[in-house]
């Protein structure tokens, strides 16, 4: 079985909740406001899947300018996916698509920054955030 990576727009709420409620982030993600998680796939202007037979296994949702940046706001790959390179093969396929002109940047979960490290990203240690009081 091959994996397809896709620049996918029209995602469903159903297969983002898929894939994020089998990751380390379910707990700070809004899974059952699906009004909230339709808002965030409206918003995100660039999202690239991977797919096996048709099944989500990850997803990078990111908002870009199409000029200069890509921000990811998440790039997420089902536990049960895991170890299978499935997050470096989106990450590659955003690069792809974004081409030569675009950076793409990230805020990484604590238990994934050695991933980004060992696919190749630059670590900045000068990223800043103001938290939500909303998080339902």
């Amino acid at each position: 079985m091959s994996i397809v990576y896709a620049q996918e727009q029209s995602l469903s709420v159903e297969d983002y909740v898929a894939v994020l409620s089998e990751t380390t982030m379910r707990e700070r993600r809004p899974l059952t406001n699906t009004s909230r998680i339709a808002q965030m796939l409206a918003g995100a202007n660039f999202i690239v899947t991977a797919r096996e037979d048709g099944v989500i296994l990850g997803l990078a949702r990111c908002i870009t300018d199409n000029a200069w940046i890509a921000y990811c706001a998440e790039l997420a790959v089902k536990e049960s996916a895991q170890g299978r390179g499935i997050g470096a093969g989106i990450i590659k396929t955003a690069k792809d698509i974004l081409g030569p002109r675009l950076g793409l940047t990230l805020i990484s979960e604590p238990g994934a920054v050695g991933f980004y490290q060992r696919i190749g990203m630059e670590q900045i240690d000068t990223a800043f955030f103001l938290t939500r009081e909303d998080r339902s």
